[in-house]
């Protein structure tokens, strides 16, 4: 039988040819869902855990907020980075251009220099609630004529509930702390806050008298925002694709891993709150026993 003989420069064009293919399967794709490395930086707040939040350990920004933006942000190519905002309110923040994005919204809305703003397809529903005195749950009256306090990092969330709720009178407070002493003083009949940041901040041994009232005053969706420029339009539409590629298992699998663990971590405020009086029990009884040693022991020195 004859045999075709290969000339020598086949093995060589083969080996290019292989070379060639290995090349392009190294490659890697610049479809949505894989990383291009382009930045893109997200400003958020850090006080509503377990939304957001810092690290006190390693300072990094963490949260339901940042895990649901980030897979997002990952399934759009994006390499994203978060930080915190400085400003007061969320509508300044999107007037400041070190960050591409801000969030979270539940609407467009005007930036604080009165510029138009452009969100995001939606990641979520927070339900935002009641928290009440025990003793004052029963008897609040109805939402629009309640005094509602509130936290000046959420002023973009109270417009809304101003909107939906004619006549309600909101005030907001730099921080829980001075809210909470307005609902002790009576300076309001309620706080509003979303129900996952209530789940952890009612943890306080100091705030076991309060109540969540059961029903949700409203759901507000939780989205990025950005100015509405050239440049916003573009990040917002390659996030929404991001977006929708994230299922509803996985987004309440983000959600399940902050809600169902315990996240809040006793000072030692809390501690004597909650152990002070066992604490104070104990210390009356080395007290006694010490005295009724020292009456004995003296009695003991006497008769001798």
């Amino acid at each position: 039988m004859k045999t075709i003989p290969i000339s020598k420069p086949m093995p060589i064009l083969i080996a290019c040819l292989i070379a060639v293919l290995a090349c392009f399967s190294m490659t890697p794709p610049t479809a949505y869902g894989e990383s291009t490395g382009e930045a893109l930086t997200i400003g958020v707040p850090t006080n509503r855990i377990p939304m957001f939040y810092e690290d006190p350990k390693t300072g990094e920004v963490k949260g339901i907020g940042v895990d649901l933006m980030r897979a997002a942000a990952e399934e759009a190519g994006y390499a994203v980075s978060f930080k915190i905002v400085n400003e007061k309110t969320l509508k300044q923040a999107l007037d400041n251009k070190q960050y591409d994005v801000v969030m979270p919204f539940g609407s467009a809305l005007r930036s604080a220099s009165g510029k138009q703003s452009i969100v995001s397809d939606n990641l979520m529903q927070t339900p935002f609630t009641l928290v009440t005195e025990e003793n004052h749950g029963n008897g609040l009256p109805p939402i629009n004529k309640l005094r509602i306090g509130m936290l000046q990092s959420l002023g973009a969330v109270s417009e809304t509930v101003l909107q939906l709720y004619p006549g309600v009178k909101i005030t907001l407070y730099k921080d829980m702390l001075e809210s909470m002493q307005a609902l002790r003083s009576g300076e309001v009949d309620a706080l509003l806050h979303n129900s996952y940041v209530w789940s952890y901040i009612l943890q306080k041994p100091a705030y076991s008298d309060l109540t969540v009232q059961s029903d949700a005053v409203f759901s507000m969706d939780f989205r990025a925002g950005a100015l509405d420029t050239p440049d916003g339009r573009k990040i917002i539409e390659r996030l929404n694709r991001g977006i929708s590629k994230l299922s509803e298992d996985r987004r309440h699998e983000i959600i399940s891993s902050y809600t169902s663990r315990q996240m809040y971590e006793y000072d030692f405020s809390d501690y004597i709150h909650r152990y002070g009086s066992i604490c104070l029990l104990c210390t009356v009884i080395i007290v006694v026993l010490a005295a009724a040693f020292w009456v004995f022991h003296k009695k003991s020195d006497s008769i001798d």
